[in-house]
């Protein structure tokens, strides 16, 4: 692994523990709500993926042309994801629910 590829992961790994923290923190806010944190933070993730794919767009109908590779790719990035994190927490549910 090159020193940017490891930087990468660092950083990647970083912003995602800053996110759950975060998270944390507005379930404690919010009177111990978790459902109304995953949902805000999975509309959130939407919301921000889809200004992702609008600014790398010059124009809006190829924006528009778009939607239907990014929906599928988001989609499949999301399961897979929620895949690992399931099966991780299989491998680690006491430690995890501690």
């Amino acid at each position: 692994m090159s020193d940017q590829q490891q930087n990468d992961d660092q950083q990647f790994w970083a912003t995602i523990d800053s996110f759950i923290s975060q998270a944390n923190e507005q379930e404690g806010a919010n009177k111990g709500a978790p459902q109304l944190v995953g949902a805000a933070m999975l509309f959130a993730a939407a919301r921000y993926n889809t200004f992702l794919v609008a600014r790398a767009n010059t124009d809006l109908d190829t924006f528009k042309g778009k939607k239907e590779e990014a929906v599928s790719y988001f989609t499949q990035q999301f399961a897979k994801m929620l895949d690992d994190n399931w099966t991780d927490y299989e491998t680690n549910f006491e430690q995890y629910r501690g």
